[in-house]
This record gives structure tokens, C-alpha cells and sequence, in this order.
């Protein structure tokens, strides 16, 4: 596992002075720059990495913060502090004082720069030979040929930058990511969607010392090519293990989640702007524009379209991937994620957007209809859906289970219902409301209020209407 410190700096930090508080912090080390000069290293004689830091960001608000390190942290920063956060590689009782190191190398720059610094308390026990460990990348305690394990230990778990560079470089040799936390850790909402993805697993740490998944609490018992895989069999099933608390449905502090899976395809365009669904579907539902947004958390970067089409030109023909959230204290909290990619038909962006309602509110559900007739006006429409289902106000994601996602519809925009037929489509098990041209419409099949989980069914049954063609699969 990873020792991890962060210093929230008044003043913009050199890389000189990150270089001699390094070496301040582990004296005998070697100092090694890494990623073009992004991270700066500590490494031993034998050539293992002890430590590493990364470049100082700064933050667009202070309040992103405070999200991710807890409200405690928000008193005395600056209103945009610059986060630099250290990482030491945990080896064992025998290794080095790698907790030592990274607390001497933040309090070096705080000292230095200004600011303070941020350490979590420790919470996994140190008596698992699966949690200790180094390799060569900051964020992986071990790898085997399948996966690579990150072990974190914190209260809120985001999707760094390290572990976003971990998924890229493991998954470019065929391995998934697992991440091991403590039973009360919380992960945000991007990451807990990351690691429902088929290569990905959350791994809790219970306090028995067993192990279970953190979205599904099934028991995970260890492999030694497969990292942690289920416990249970066809012949013997487990149920969720018996730390596995209950439904975040029956908790008192939880609120209604509105989300919203958008596709849309644009023509390649010299003059092409991203964003603008983007901010359709925060101002219909939240009332604001997103407020920041960036690659990774935190996020650094005061939201504006112009900028994320600039680096989305950049790396193009690769794809690009971007977080957003919400003005700092918004009514409504959302996040959110934007992906583009270059395809033969033109730009594919895609918007995946999560709510959170005040408590004793429920989603404004009248204007979904409407939405989908603007998106469809704009003709880029490919497919939106609407759920709604219970979690935490926070948006964050305990291990818990959380409340069913329940449909409330399923838009399809005039490319899709000619891929399909547009007789076929408007054949339906659920009655589309037809949009737009007579002859070339739009559909958007209203399946419930999002509220009982027996509408799933019909969602079920309409799609597999819908699924003779490939491209409405992707619904």
C-alpha cells in the first residue's frame, strides 16, 4: 500500500524546491525525475522506488479540497491553493520509513512555501502480506500477469491522476486495475464507475481481515494470477459477505440521484465547440453550467468550452476523457463525465451525468421531455436515457448497496430510429412520443417516474425490441 500525504501550498512550487525537500525527506536517496519531468522520484541503491511527488496543481477553488480531503482541511487555505501530493511506497516492517518520508518531504514544503499539510490516518491494519509491497509505479502496490493492485487508504478515494495513469499503462499489457480500501472509505462517483468496469474491482477490507466487493459484497477470496476474485461457486453460492451493511435506500441521509447518459454524434468541423450538451443537461436539471472540470481529481480547472475542445484537439486522433462537477455549493450537486472520440462518421462525444437532489426533493422530471426535443432539434442526437435511483447527498459512493436504478426513459434520435425502422421502433412494447419531422423523427419512450423497480422489465423488453440492429444495442 501507499503512504499518502498532500501539502495545499500558498505559493506555486518549484521544482527546485520539490528536488530539496526530497532530499531533505530521504536523505541517501536518489532523486529521479519521471513523466517528463511531472513527478519527481525517490529511489534506493538497488533502483526501488521509495517515494514519489507530483507536480503542484492549482486549484481552481479551494473547495475541491475539502471534497476529497474532508471539511476540516478548508480552514486557513488559500482561496486556490496549489496540491501536491506524495506518495510512499509501504514495503513492510523492514522497508524504509516511507511514512516518515513523505510527511518530512510536505512539511518541507509547507515550510518553504507556505500552507499546510494534509496525512490520513491509518485504518488498514499492516499485518497483510497482499497489502505490502512496491513496484515501479507510484500508485500499484503488486501486479500479476492479470491485474494490478492499488491499495489506498484514505477516507475519500478519487481518480488521481496516479491511478488514472495506472489504468492506462496496466491496461496497455492486458491488466485490469483492483483497488483495496478500508471498509468506511468512500469512493467519488467517477471512480466507483470506473471500477464497475468488467477489468476493475473494488476490493473492501473487512474488519475480520476478510475481503469482499464493494459495489456487489460478495466475499473475494486471493489468486495469484487473478488478484481477488469471488469466493463463492455454482455449486456452493456465497451470499454478500457479513460486513456488507445495508441498502443506502434505508439510510437516513440519503437523497435522490437523477442520471443521464447522453450520445450524440457532431459533424468534424474546423469551427466544432464541445461542451454545449454538456451544459444543456446541467442547466435544465441543475440550474448552472458545470463550475470545473480536468482530466483527473482533483479538478484544477475552471470550466470553459473552448478550453476542453483545445485539448481534446490536441490529443486528438486519440480519445479524450474529462471530469466536471458543480459550483462549489450548488443547490444540486453534480458530476459528471466527457468523453470524445474521432469515429468514421464524424466526432462522437458522449455525457454521463449524476444529480444529487436536496433531501425531501425529487427530480423535476417534466422537463425531460423537452430536453430530448432540443437535443433532437439539434439533429447530433444519438441516444439519451434517464434513471433515477437513491444514494448519498455527497454523491460519493460508500460500500454499501445502493438503491435499484429504475428507468424513467429511453431517447433515440432520427439517425438511430432509421437504423433501426422507424416503423419497427415506433412498434414498441413502450409508446414512443414522437419529436421533430413527421417523416424523420425523433422518439422518446416514457417508461416511468423512475420510482418502482418493476418498470426495469419493461425497460428490459424495449430494449430487446430495439436490439435486432447492432448500433441499437448501444442504447
Amino acid at each position: 500500500m501507499t503512504r499518502d500525504v498532500v501539502a495545499l501550498l500558498e505559493r506555486r512550487p518549484t521544482m527546485r524546491g520539490m528536488s530539496r525537500a526530497l532530499v531533505a525527506a530521504g536523505r541517501g536517496l536518489r532523486v529521479r525525475t519521471a513523466a517528463e519531468g511531472a513527478v519527481v522520484e525517490l529511489r534506493d541503491d538497488s533502483g526501488q522506488l521509495v517515494a514519489a511527488a507530483q507536480a503542484g496543481q492549482r486549484l481552481a477553488a479551494s473547495r475541491e479540497a475539502e471534497r476529497l480531503l474532508g471539511p476540516d482541511i478548508g480552514e486557513s487555505l488559500p482561496a486556490q491553493p496549489w496540491w501536491v501530493e506524495a506518495r510512499g511506497a509501504e514495503t513492510g516492517p523492514a522497508g524504509s520509513d516511507t511514512a516518515g518520508t513523505v510527511r518530512r518531504f510536505a512539511d518541507s514544503l509547507a515550510a518553504e512555501f507556505g500552507g499546510r499539510v494534509w496525512e490520513p490516518e491509518p485504518r488498514l491494519q499492516r499485518d497483510d502480506p497482499l497489502l505490502i509491497g512496491a513496484t515501479d509505479h507510484p500508485a500499484i502496490t503488486r501486479a500479476t500477469d492479470h491485474v494490478a493492485i492499488a491499495v489506498q487508504d484514505r477516507p475519500v478515494v478519487g481518480l488521481s491522476t496516479w491511478l488514472a495513469d495506472a489504468v492506462a499503462r496496466h491496461g496497455r499489457a492486458g491488466r485490469g486495475l483492483q483497488l483495496v480500501t478500508p471498509a468506511d472509505t468512500r469512493l467519488t462517483c467517477e471512480l466507483s464507475a470506473l471500477l464497475e468496469s468488467p477489468m476493475a474491482r473494488w476490493v473492501v477490507r473487512a474488519p475480520d481481515g476478510g475481503h469482499y466487493d464493494g459495489h456487489i459484497g460478495l466475499p473475494l477470496v486471493w489468486h495469484e494470477q487473478a488478484g481477488f476474485v469471488r469466493a463463492d461457486s455454482r455449486a456452493d453460492p456465497a451470499g454478500p459477505h457479513p460486513h456488507y451493511p445495508r441498502p443506502v435506500e434505508d439510510a437516513e441521509d440519503a437523497v435522490d440521484h437523477l442520471l443521464l447518459d447522453l450520445r450524440i454524434l457532431h459533424t468534424a468541423d474546423a469551427d466544432l465547440r464541445l461542451g454545449a450538451e454538456a451544459e444543456l443537461l446541467t442547466d435544465t436539471f441543475c440550474g448552472t453550467a458545470p463550475a470545473l472540470w480536468g482530466t483527473a481529481e482533483p479538478l484544477t480547472m475552471v470550466w470553459n468550452r473552448d478550453d476542453v475542445t483545445a485539448l481534446a484537439r490536441r490529443r486528438a486522433p486519440n480519445g479524450s476523457r474529462f471530469l466536471f462537477a458543480a459550483p462549489p455549493g450548488a443547490a444540486r450537486p453534480f458530476s459528471g463525465t466527457l468523453s470524445v472520440n474521432r469515429v468514421e462518421e464524424g466526432v462522437a462525444e458522449s455525457v454521463s451525468l449524476t444529480v444529487a437532489h436536496p433531501m425531501g426533493t425529487a427530480p423535476d422530471l417534466e422537463g425531460v421531455t423537452g430536453l430530448v426535443e432540443e437535443l433532437a432539434a439539434g439533429g447530433n442526437l444519438q441516444t439519451v436515457n434517464v434513471y433515477r435511483r437513491r444514494g448519498s447527498k455527497d454523491l460519493t459512493r460508500a460500500p454499501h448497496p445502493l438503491g435499484p436504478l429504475v428507468p424513467v426513459g429511453v431517447g433515440m434520435g432520427t439517425d438511430a430510429v432509421r437504423t433501426v425502422g422507424s416503423a419497427h421502433a415506433q412498434s414498441a412494447p413502450v409508446e414512443p412520443v414522437r419529436l421533430g419531422a413527421r417523416f424523420a423523427p425523433s422518439l422518446w419512450y416514457p417508461i416511468g417516474d423512475g420510482t418502482d423497480p418493476r418498470d426495469r422489465p419493461r425497460l428490459r423488453e424495449l430494449l430487446t425490441h430495439l436490439r435486432p440492429d447492432a448500433a441499437a444495442a448501444r442504447l
